[in-house]
């Protein structure tokens, strides 16, 4: 489905009830393939006096219900809004840097991650941004997400190109995924168990050669979503693109753009999920020029995922148990919860009622089972396992 924009002569009356509503409640959130090409993000232009910059980063604060966001400017500001839509300066000093990433960590513990340039040489100006190991990744520290503290030493020497973007799981897991153009041009991920220490980036992923500026969320079920945007190559524009995961390493892409605006560059996006609301702010520039590009913000709704419908698959033969004739079954389920218990039923020929078969398979981790009963005393059997109203194939097995 294609994206809306409102104009900014009704953006934020529009805005207000965008987001008031949410797409359907945080339990309900899923990103998979079916979720993310039915997407729909609505968006306003930014007004006149909204930030300017790149690379924003947006933070909600839960225990003050604030949002913070930080942009790429010279110089670096960080601003304040208690709508997301509204910013105010602060007066935070923020460290020399760009691509802010920012982390919680407990209670009065916050993360800023961030990438510096660093100069090829002693004596000379910093070096262009995918020059290899001249973007670096550092961060601070804060109790009250208004005083940073940077800290020692470079986590990692190598941050390629684009904006990176650090996540943390609510499993307590970090990924950080980066643009790196060796071997080739896309998203990278690097893990750590504790945001410090890095595992060597693998990527890109999907093979995607178009993909930058990733920034990914973890949703309520624990699937994960991401924002990206192109690079704009061959005379285009960048504009957002949509990702799902089940595991924050493989990903799918949306078959379309997201929001591709007409005349105009869509780029580093940020998202947040609030009280069941995905928002995302962006960089938008008339003619695609990063010195005009002001930060504006729009709500995602994904599209409703359709419930798993139950199947069951089966196949059995004859087999023996401590000279016995038995049967062995066995088979697959969908849509049936594991430790579920199946009904099996038999009868002798095809116009015979079926009847019940006292011992029942259970559907394991893997959605199958393994069934052996008691061979019945007759030539042949027909054999079938339900689950509520769902019912497998019947099969047919020679007992002599």
């Amino acid at each position: 489905m294609r994206s809306m924009t409102i104009v900014p002569g009704v953006a934020l009356a529009a805005l207000a009830m965008s987001v008031a509503v949410s797409p359907a409640g945080a339990s309900d959130l899923t990103a998979n393939q079916q979720t993310i090409d039915s997407a729909i993000l609505t968006s306003v232009l930014p007004a006149s006096d909204a930030p300017r910059g790149v690379s924003p980063e947006a933070f909600f604060d839960e225990a003050t219900g604030t949002y913070y966001l930080l942009t790429t400017s010279m110089p670096p500001v960080q601003y304040s809004s208690k709508d997301g839509v509204t910013w105010e300066p602060t007066s935070t000093a923020l460290p020399q840097g760009i691509d802010w990433s920012i982390v919680q960590e407990g209670v009065g513990s916050y993360r800023l991650y961030y990438a510096e340039i660093v100069p090829t040489a002693p004596g000379t100006g910093p070096s262009k941004p995918c020059t290899p190991k001249t973007k670096v990744l550092k961060y601070a520290t804060s109790s009250d997400l208004q005083t940073w503290t940077p800290q020692p030493g470079v986590l990692l020497d190598d941050v390629g190109c684009g904006v990176p973007h650090v996540m943390k799981t609510r499993a307590g897991k970090y990924f950080l995924y980066l643009n790196k153009a060796d071997p080739i041009h896309g998203v990278y991920i690097a893990q750590s168990a504790d945001g410090l220490t890095w595992s060597t980036p693998q990527g890109p992923i999907n093979g995607d050669t178009e993909l930058v500026d990733p920034a990914p969320v973890e949703l309520p079920d624990g699937t994960f979503l991401m924002v990206a945007s192109t690079t704009g190559g061959k005379g285009q524009f960048q504009h957002l693109q949509l990702l799902a995961s089940a595991d924050a390493i493989q990903w799918s892409k949306r078959s379309s753009a997201l929001y591709a605006p007409t005349g105009a560059g869509a780029f580093d996006p940020s998202v947040e999920l609030v009280d069941g609301t995905l928002h995302v702010w962006f960089g938008y520039s008339p003619q695609g020029s990063y010195e005009a590009a002001q930060i504006t913000h729009g709500t995602l709704e994904l599209g409703a995922a359709e419930e798993a419908q139950e199947s069951i698959q089966l196949s059995c033969s004859r087999g023996k148990s401590k000279g016995k004739p038995v049967v062995k079954c066995s088979g697959t389920v969908m849509g049936i919860a594991e430790g579920t218990s199946l009904q099996g039923s038999m009868r002798p020929t095809p116009q015979s009622p079926w009847k019940k078969i006292a011992r029942k398979p259970k559907v394991d981790s893997e959605g199958a089972f393994q069934w052996t009963f008691t061979a019945p005393k007759s030539s042949r059997v027909w054999i079938r396992v339900s689950h509520l109203s769902t019912v497998s194939n019947a099969v047919v097995v020679r007992i002599r």
